[in-house]
């Protein structure tokens, strides 16, 4: 006597990846219930309610991963070995042999590190290989931004330009029908940096770019400048966000549920976006370690992010998370 799918569903979700990963050899049905968008979404959900930190170690073609359980222990205690840790062994596409610093998107991950970009989720185990964005040789270079919108339940790619302003981006949903590449046209001719990356936050993807205004000839002028750019994920609209002079491209931040940039010259100070439609931003400066205590003790450091834990009575910045 088979179990109801309703039934089977629910007994999946309660499982770790790892079990779930190894029980689609079971059958077809559960096979098919495992791959099924629904499932994947309701798991990644219950999932993202326990997050965990990913500790990745690659040897040749092999990938070793780690996952680690957040918020587990008291902050003020060590980790203990009696954590549940869960490793796993998997082998790597085909030309790749790094990651390159991206976050995760509800339970995915996105890069590109060849023709093809890959899209990674960690907890089922799978690289998925997504089309060339274009063969044309004026899109050789490009950045990718992940983004994820909570109403509709799908996961967006976005693709822009990295040397070449553009009105035009590409855009690819995960999981539908045809799985090919849209052109949206944006509003500002604008191309990524080098280092830019994205952060996606409740459905919009947020990203620092140079925009360009009037037309490009050699023989004539034209003004170029930094500006943070937003992607809302749902409707596909782009808007240009003044941002504060003397910004640090290459600091974007999660804050509290806002997005976030660091001062270039002041690396104490935070500066973030209070309301976009108005380019309102606040500031606020943070502790820097190692300085506050001994000043001849030069650091160099980047802020990363910060965690959600409850500040400690001694510094009300031991939130931060630096590398």
């Amino acid at each position: 006597m088979s179990l109801p799918l309703d039934l089977t569903r629910e007994i999946l979700l309660r499982l770790p990846g790892k079990s779930i990963a190894r029980f689609r050899c079971v059958s077809k049905r559960w096979s098919s219930t495992i791959a099924d968008p629904y499932f994947i979404n309701s798991f990644e959900t219950r999932s993202s309610t326990k997050p965990s930190l990913l500790l990745c170690l690659i040897k040749g073609d092999d990938l070793f991963v780690s996952s680690i359980p957040q918020n587990t222990v008291d902050s003020n205690e060590a980790y203990s070995s009696s954590l549940p840790v869960d490793r796993y062994h998997m082998k790597l596409p085909a030309k790749y042999s790094y990651f390159p610093p991206m976050e995760s998107v509800h339970g995915l991950i996105c890069f590109k590190d060849s023709p093809d970009p890959k899209v990674w989720n960690p907890s089922m185990r799978k690289f998925l290989t997504l089309p060339n964005p274009n063969n044309h040789k004026s899109w050789k270079k490009q950045t990718l931004f992940l983004g994820y919108d909570p109403i509709e339940g799908k996961h967006k790619v976005v693709c822009i330009r990295y040397k070449k302003f553009s009105y035009v981006c590409r855009v690819l949903t995960l999981g539908s029908a045809q799985e090919s590449w849209r052109t949206v046209r944006t509003n500002n001719r604008h191309r990524s940096y080098y280092y830019t990356y994205g952060r996606c936050i409740d459905g919009v993807i947020y990203y620092l770019a140079g925009i360009r205004t009037g037309p490009y000839s050699p023989h004539s002028a034209y003004s170029a400048f930094s500006a943070l750019m937003s992607f809302d994920v749902r409707s596909e609209k782009f808007h240009m966000i003044k941002i504060p002079s003397n910004i640090d491209k290459d600091v974007l931040i999660n804050y509290k549920g806002r997005i976030a940039c660091t001062d270039d010259y002041n690396d104490k100070r935070l500066w973030i976006l209070e309301d976009a439609t108005k380019h309102k931003w606040s500031s606020q400066d943070f502790l820097v370690p190692l300085r506050h205590w001994d000043d001849s003790l030069e650091a160099m450091f980047k802020l990363k992010g910060f965690t959600h834990a409850e500040p400690s009575e001694d510094s009300a910045d031991s939130s931060a998370r630096l590398n």
